[in-house]
């Protein structure tokens, strides 16, 4: 599959071009929320500009967002009656979630972006963290098929609801005064159109994805051995015929806990057979948006596919990982699918 066109909203970007500039000038937007912690301070997080400090999150109007920044970027000829629309959101179990939206939200932004999306192949993913690549699994799938001539891939999420943030500081998650091992929340909505084939402009292949179930999950209480994620990996490696020390550069959705930072080293650990001359860096967006949930896997691709077109990225072959709270792991391999010159910024 080839990437076609990008589009994001996030709190350091309203368009995926703001944004990856942003992340790339490591730019955070943390700041304190209108909520306290159980020691009456002020919980951080990463708000979008513009959103109200309490009361429900603006799901569909940052998925809106992203789908009209997405349609400029995207061939002038798209008819988007025949491209299905798939939609990350989170774990129905979770508090808060946008998973409440499924039944409802591609139906509102339709009607906000004025077009109609294919009525028979567009849905809902409710798989958190991997609710993004498992929704390019479905678009391999319906392009293989034949169904459709493109899908747009979408995740969007918020983890600021006050009923989120008591799930996670339930489950001793949420990073305060007192918990130092937590995640910091976020929001985002991230967007990619996917198609066979590569158009003019086209820098991106997805070559590769994978999907593993990690028993021992962040909520499981059990030893964690990384078989879940290095599993996920493993089989988007085959896939994409590489190995990992062949992988330039990693992207992964951790988010300041440190289960999350135990598990990289343990893919590394099972993966690596051949010891790399060059490092093989990390980037995340937790860095600079916290915990963007369901949004965190095509933000990934978002900001591969601009630093490939760029010339930012470490270099042609990039591995991108995702963990759900509930064990679910999945992986995608990207890789450079042009050799025309490369616009690097100053």
């Amino acid at each position: 599959m080839f990437i076609a066109a990008t589009g994001m909203t996030c709190p350091i970007g309203l368009s995926a071009a703001a944004a990856c500039a942003a992340y790339r000038a490591k730019i955070s937007a943390f700041g304190e929320l209108a909520f306290a912690d159980a020691q009456r301070e002020p919980i951080i997080g990463a708000r979008l500009p513009g959103s109200p400090e309490r009361g429900p999150r603006p799901v569909t109007a940052m998925l809106t967002a992203a789908l009209a920044d997405l349609f400029n970027d995207a061939p002038s000829q798209a008819r988007w009656e025949h491209v299905p629309l798939v939609v990350g959101l989170a774990e129905a179990d979770r508090p808060g979630a946008s998973a409440a939206l499924g039944s409802t939200i591609i139906a509102e932004v339709q009607q906000a972006l004025m077009v109609k999306f294919h009525a028979q192949y567009s849905r809902t993913l409710p798989r958190g963290h991997v609710a993004g690549f498992e929704g390019l699994r479905v678009a391999h799938e319906l392009l293989n098929s034949g169904a459709a001539p493109g899908v747009i891939v979408a995740g969007v999420d918020s983890l600021l609801p006050a009923d989120t943030l008591a799930w996670l500081a339930k489950h001793h998650r949420l990073k305060t005064s007192t918990q130092r091992d937590g995640v910091i929340p976020g929001e985002a909505a991230a967007a990619v159109l996917v198609q066979r084939s590569p158009t003019p402009t086209t820098v991106t292949t997805i070559a590769g994805l994978g999907s593993a179930k990690e028993q021992a999950h962040i909520l499981s209480g059990e030893p964690l051995l990384g078989l879940g994620l290095a599993g996920a990996a493993k089989s988007a490696l085959d896939e994409a015929r590489l190995a990992l020390h062949e992988v330039d550069g990693r992207l992964s959705d951790v988010t300041g806990e440190l289960y999350g930072f135990k598990e990289l080293p343990l893919v590394t650990s099972r993966l690596m057979r051949v010891r790399r001359a060059t490092d093989q860096p990390v980037w995340t967006w937790a860095d600079s948006i916290g915990d963007s949930g369901a949004a965190a896997g095509i933000a990934q691709l978002v900001v591969a596919d601009d630093a490939l077109r760029k010339g930012y990225a470490p270099g042609d072959r990039l591995l991108c990982l995702t963990s759900s709270a509930g064990g679910d792991r999945a992986a995608a391999v990207l890789r450079r699918h042009t050799s025309q010159a490369i616009e690097r910024s100053a």
